[in-house]
């Protein structure tokens, strides 16, 4: 990179999962923006919301008066058959309480910066960035004419949470030198002043014509204290305080201190401005040195103060010693973590794709942490669009897809963090306002302990399909793993749940078939009319594919007999779609249907390419102001059959060219629209169809290279693979060869055939392995741990 990054969310990306940094510059400095997921302002003002919704009042409402409203609110909202309570209807009819409409929180909040000031009064800067991702390090190499160089290393180590910056300045002599008696640079740590909102309303739609913060004001919404310099023991650090609430009793806390022995830390006043601010500043001749900045919160064992504690002792006798460990075991790290997989492409920028999206994954996402909503923390402003939540009709969901075909679980799990929120909500939802058993998972959420439904107001907060929306993930990750003790211990128990609530919502009627209503789907506003709002698809496939889920679920870990009969009895007289019977289909349409989940679109069998032919144009024009959802309907295309990759993958590579912005990151929504709100998470999986060109298995087999361009030469190696399967394959000039598996627990190995004239499949010691042949699918069986090669015949 041979140019300045402006913003924090074009910045290069570092992070361990829970740390992240990013990495920009203003005209003479070098800026880290902090990150961290559990940092929010978890403020939940519910004072101003009515009672939530019950399902039976939305039933009655539907049915019986004919409500009507738009789907957001902001509209006339009338019972077109009349209503005995006029004034329970226009407030439940907001589209949103409130609490979501009025406040901006909660929401995530920046947690600091800091900066490098640059040698000054230097000219013509000429600025190098590599960022190394097999290394998790940045490299920045700033030279002027003078002579002067610059140069700047930093990482974030797997542990703890803190960055780390060498820097050297060479050439900085009597013939060079700038200014009088200073050093070539000095730093600033430091944390603003929460703006109040109205200020940044006004700013934000000055700047971007955005009114969206404008309309959320409200005279009750106050920003947090301002943060404050304190003093621990001889140690300076930033502290920015939260108000205390359920999640936290006590507050939570986010410091920030600075160690290092080439720099003098000297408070800075800044009363005026209500900001917290360190100088941290060498001496005039000093020409190199190492800064540590530790980031600690609430979360952290002991709090922030005791974790910045421990980070300092680790420093205390040894610091070039503790900061080599830490960079060791960085770069172990790093290496152990892109053996997984890899990829090799003749497209730099489609490779580049692959491995800076997932370079950004690694960044921001890990098991044991508290996983970014819309934003990724190093980039998230002082207030965020939809308050920067975990959106579960999709964007929640996004961000993770592909991870496990990247072979990573170690990313995909993250998922799972995010939904613990949504239970004690969910199961309060589903026994008070739905009269059930089980967990309704909201359509929105936050890193927070609930109380009452942050939703309550309809349409937007009855909507049931997401419930079996967040629940596929859980039961993929079984499919990819075939970890009976995950499933037992984390997967199932949140899929029953799902799968309960669906038990006790849908009702068999007198046509002996079970219905659903009344729920709209995805964001649609009340018509008035009951059909609308009863087995809608997208409730109906959901709910379908959350019960077979959880019917193979229980069956793997023979429990649950008599709710599995019950789920059972729902599949075998369940309705068909708007009223619709179910469609007449072949055993292996049906099949490919019940595999595929619902926001993937329809399944359909696997078809081969077609033959190139001069007919493939693509006619559709580059995305041009909303990316966010292009991956998504380009799963549904490979999933379909519908993608033809001769004709479409061009329009795939333009779309990328068009949104990817210079630290590789893919924009969600066009800056024109939404102004400079944060880098977009749910881009991040556009990782997943570019994956399932290459590899797919949803449909009970192995498929290599199935939606892949002629005239692109590519491999990849440790790709995974429904039934813990390990592939890898490469493919040139539309040639598949180099095909291995290994099979981590034994079983079935169902291939896709690969070449017209068939396949053999030789074990580790080049021995064949028997195999039968089915239609177009091989199947062998397989060891666990074994490794097998397939060839040609």
């Amino acid at each position: 990179m041979n140019e300045r990054l402006l913003t924090p969310e074009d910045g290069l990306l570092l992070g361990n999962g829970d740390l992240s940094v990013s990495v920009y510059q203003t005209v003479d400095r070098i800026i880290w923006r902090f990150g961290k997921g559990d940092v929010w302002d978890r403020r939940v003002d519910l004072s101003d919301d009515p009672k939530p919704a019950n399902i039976d009042e939305i039933a009655k409402g539907i049915l019986v008066e004919g409500w009507k409203c738009p789907p957001y609110g902001g509209g006339p909202v009338e019972a077109t058959r009349g209503t005995d309570n006029p004034q329970r209807m226009k407030e439940l009819c907001q589209g949103t309480p409130p609490s979501y409409l009025r406040r901006p929180y909660p929401c995530p909040k920046p947690v600091g910066e800091l900066a490098l000031q640059l040698p000054p009064d230097q000219m013509g800067l000429d600025i190098r960035q590599e960022l190394r991702i097999e290394e998790a390090a940045l490299h920045i190499t700033c030279t002027w004419l003078s002579g002067v160089r610059l140069i700047v290393d930093c990482f974030v180590p797997p542990t703890p949470n803190v960055l780390v910056v060498k820097w050297k300045v060479d050439n900085w002599t009597p013939q060079t030198i700038t200014g009088n008696g200073v050093p070539p640079v000095w730093f600033s740590l430091y944390r603003w002043a929460d703006p109040d909102l109205a200020s940044y309303g006004a700013r934000f739609n000055g700047d971007y014509r955005h009114n969206g913060f404008t309309v959320t004001n409200d005279p009750k919404v106050t920003p947090l204290a301002p943060p404050t310099v304190q003093n621990d023991d001889g140690t300076f650090f930033i502290d920015q305080a939260f108000a205390p609430e359920v999640t936290f009793p006590n507050g939570f806390h986010c410091s920030v201190a600075p160690f290092s022995p080439e720099l003098a830390v000297q408070p800075i006043d800044m009363k005026p401005t209500g900001e917290a601010r360190l100088h941290l500043m060498p001496a005039p001749d000093t020409a190199s040195g190492t800064l540590v900045v530790a980031v600690t919160t609430t979360s952290d064992s002991g709090g922030p103060v005791e974790a910045m504690r421990r980070v300092r002792t680790a420093l205390a006798d040894k610091p070039e010693e503790a900061v080599a460990a830490w960079e060791s075991e960085n770069r172990a790290k790093a290496v152990e973590f892109w053996e997984k997989s890899s990829v090799s492409i003749s497209d730099p920028l489609i490779e580049g794709l692959w491995y800076e999206t997932l370079h950004a994954r690694r960044c921001t996402n890990r098991p044991d942490t508290i996983p970014p909503g819309l934003f990724l923390p190093s980039t998230v402003e002082d207030y965020s669009h939809w308050h920067g939540d975990y959106h579960t009709n999709y964007n929640i969901q996004e961000p993770f897809w592909g991870d496990y075909t990247a072979n990573h679980f170690d990313l995909g799990d993250a998922y799972f963090k995010a939904m613990e929120y949504f239970l004690p909500m969910g199961r309060k939802i589903a026994r008070d306002y739905y009269n059930g058993r089980g967990v309704f998972i909201q359509l929105t959420g936050y890193p927070i302990l609930a109380e009452d439904d942050v939703l309550g107001c309809v349409p937007m907060g009855r909507m049931a399909y997401m419930t079996g929306w967040a629940a596929n993930q859980y039961w993929w990750r079984y499919l990819y793993s075939m970890d009976k003790d995950w499933l037992a211990r984390t997967g199932y128990p949140f899929i029953r749940d799902c799968a309960l609530f669906y038990t006790d919502f849908a009702e068999k009627g007198p046509d002996g078939l079970y219905h659903v209503f009344p729920s709209n789907q995805g964001e649609d506003g009340f018509t008035g009319n009951a059909k609308d709002y009863t087995d809608r698809a997208q409730v109906m496939q959901h709910m379908r594919y959350c019960l077979r889920s959880a019917v193979q679920a229980s069956t793997v870990l023979e429990t649950d007999a008599d709710l599995r009969a019950q789920w059972q009895d729902i599949l075998d007289h369940c309705a068909g779609d708007d009223g619709n019977p179910p469609p007449a289909l072949s055993e292996a349409e049906q099949r490919a249907l019940n595999a595929n989940p619902p926001e993937f679109g329809v399944g359909r069998p696997y078809k081969p390419q077609p033959d190139p032919s001069p007919n493939l144009q693509q006619s559709a024009l580059p995305n041009t102001w909303y990316l966010g959802q292009y991956g998504w309907g380009i799963m549904q295309q490979l999933r379909g059959g519908g993608f033809i990759a001769d004709r479409d993958f061009p329009m795939f590579r333009k779309n990328i060219e068009r949104w990817r912005h210079p630290n590789g990151l893919v924009w969600g929504m066009a800056i024109a629209n939404y102004g400079h709100a944060g880098a977009w998470t749910e881009t991040l999986g556009i990782l997943a169809p570019l994956q399932e060109m290459m590899l797919q298995s949803w449909d009970d087999a192995i498929r290599i290279f199935p939606a892949w361009p002629r005239n692109v030469d590519a491999s990849f190696d440790g790709f995974r693979a429904q039934g813990a399967f390990l592939v890898s394959a490469s493919c040139h000039q539309g040639t598949i060869g180099d095909v291995r598996i290994k099979s981590e627990r034994g079983g079935t190995c169902r291939l896709g055939l690969l070449w017209p004239q068939g396949a053999q499949v030789l074990d580790a010691d080049g021995n064949p392995v028997s195999c039968q042949l089915a239609g177009d699918v091989i199947t062998f069986d397989t060891q666990p741990g074994a490794e097998y090669r397939i060839d040609p015949k």
